[in-house]
Parts: C-alpha cells; sequence; structure tokens
C-alpha cells in the first residue's frame, strides 16, 4: 500500500526521474559490489601470503558469480519504509515517497535483472564440483580405520582371538585404509589400482548378493505361490468334472500310459 502510494505521488518529470535513479542506483550497487570482492581480495593477497591462505583462493570466474548475486530485498524495503512520515517540527519528511519508490525499484531490477542474467553467468563460469562434504566423509572413514587398526592387537588379546584371525583382519581394514588414502591422491598409478579393485570388489559382492537373495527368496514364493485354475474354472487340487477324481459317471485318466 505504502509503495503504491509513493508511485502515486510522483507523476511527470519526477517519475522519470526515479526511474533514472532506479537504473543509476542498481548499476552503482553491482560496480560497487564488483570493486569490492576484486580489490578486497587481491589486497588480502598482497598483505597475506601465508600457505594455507592459497588453498582457499577462487578465481574471478566465482567472483564473477558472487558479485551478481547480490540481490536485495526485505530488508532494504524495510529500511526505507521505516523512514518517518514527518520531521521534528512537523513537516513532511523531504522526498520520503522517492525514496521508497527508489528502493522498491531497485529491489526488483536486482530480482529479475539480476535473477535472468544468474543462470548463464554461472555456466560461463563452470564452477568446480563442491567436494567439501565427500573429503568430510573421507576423513572420518580414515580416521576410523586407523583407530580401529591401532586397537586390533589389543582387543585381539583380550577376546583371546586366534593369531589367524586377527592377521586375516588386518589384512582387511590394511587393504580398506590404502584404498581410502589411494581415493584421496587419485593422481598416483597405483592409486588407480587399488580404487579400481575396491570398485570392482563392491560391485563383484552386490551381484552375489543378488543370487544369495534369489537362492533363499525363491524357494519361499514357489512354495507359498496360489493355485493355478484348471481349464474348467476349480484350483489345483480342488476335485472337478472329468479331474480322474472317481466321480461317478466321469473317465479316470490313467497316467501310467
Amino acid at each position: 500500500m505504502r509503495r503504491r502510494a509513493a508511485v502515486r505521488s510522483l507523476s511527470g518529470t519526477p517519475l522519470t526521474e526515479a526511474l533514472l535513479m532506479v537504473a543509476a542506483v542498481s548499476c552503482a550497487l553491482v560496480i560497487v559490489r564488483f570493486l569490492f570482492l576484486f580489490v578486497a581480495v587481491y589486497t588480502i593477497r598482497a598483505l597475506d601470503r601465508r600457505p594455507q591462505k592459497q588453498e582457499r583462493r577462487m578465481g574471478h570466474h566465482a567472483r564473477m558469480v558472487s558479485a551478481l548475486a547480490g540481490f536485495r530485498g526485505a530488508v532494504s524495503l524495510a529500511l526505507a519504509l521505516s523512514v518517518p512520515y514527518t520531521v521534528d517540527s512537523g513537516g513532511p519528511f523531504p522526498d520520503r515517497d522517492t525514496i521508497v519508490f527508489v528502493t522498491a525499484g531497485v529491489v526488483v531490477t536486482t530480482l529479475v535483472v539480476q535473477a535472468l542474467i544468474l543462470p548463464s553467468v554461472a555456466r560461463w563460469a563452470r564452477l568446480p564440483r563442491d567436494t567439501h562434504a565427500e573429503r568430510e566423509l573421507a576423513l572420518a572413514r580414515t580416521t576410523a580405520s586407523e583407530a580401529a587398526l591401532d586397537a586390533l592387537p589389543t582387543v585381539a588379546s583380550d577376546l583371546g582371538t586366534d593369531p589367524e584371525v586377527t592377521e586375516r583382519l588386518r589384512a582387511e581394514y590394511e587393504t580398506h585404509l590404502n584404498t581410502l588414502r589411494a581415493a584421496e591422491r587419485a593422481s598416483a598409478p597405483e592409486s588407480g589400482v587399488l580404487v579400481r579393485h575396491q570398485a570392482q570388489d563392491t560391485a563383484l559382492r552386490l551381484a552375489l548378493l543378488e543370487h544369495k537373495r534369489s537362492a533363499v527368496i525363491g524357494p519361499h514364493r514357489r512354495c507359498r505361490s496360489p493355485p493355478r485354475p484348471g481349464p474348467t474354472g476349480h484350483g489345483r487340487g480342488t476335485p472337478g468334472p472329468g479331474d480322474g477324481s472317481g466321480v461317478r459317471g466321469t473317465p479316470r485318466w490313467d497316467t501310467a500310459e
């Protein structure tokens, strides 16, 4: 309602000037965001050259996407609408309707124009896939396997496990741990072999598991399958006309022939 009132209060030249203000402010916001993202980053790089900071650096393609992703919305409009109607002297607040109109126009511009451009810029940037969750999962698996391998001798001794069983389990854990470490350094030639063998092992186990499942469930399903109806509509095992059940007046089928 307040935005409509602000639009109705603008007419003729003020409306044209307000539209020009919307375009100017929208362009200024995008330019300032570009300058901040680029200038601030290069300033930090010049002041902080620690090696760990180099791993966190992102290219200019990612900064282009971040610059265009700066949408304005509820907060900006709420600040504009919070401008009082009158000043302390009782007179109207100067250009309040213009402030609300320009703010609403900038919000619409960023939500419509930038939102339409952003998908194309994101495709052009070809941002790398986020692997943070996968790295965290790999680290957790590696840490857990290392802890289990370190505790294996003590646990096996407490349980009185035979050495053959302990060594077999140790070999399994070491193979699993080597595969996890190989996945982290996929550039090494031997790493590709370990990862490929692990993938083949998993596929083979899943295929065999399906055969085991069929062997167990198949006979059970056949035993519980409903009787199939005979040619006269009677179920299997139900006496009917001409089925050789000894009913008077019907021929008996001789299966000994």
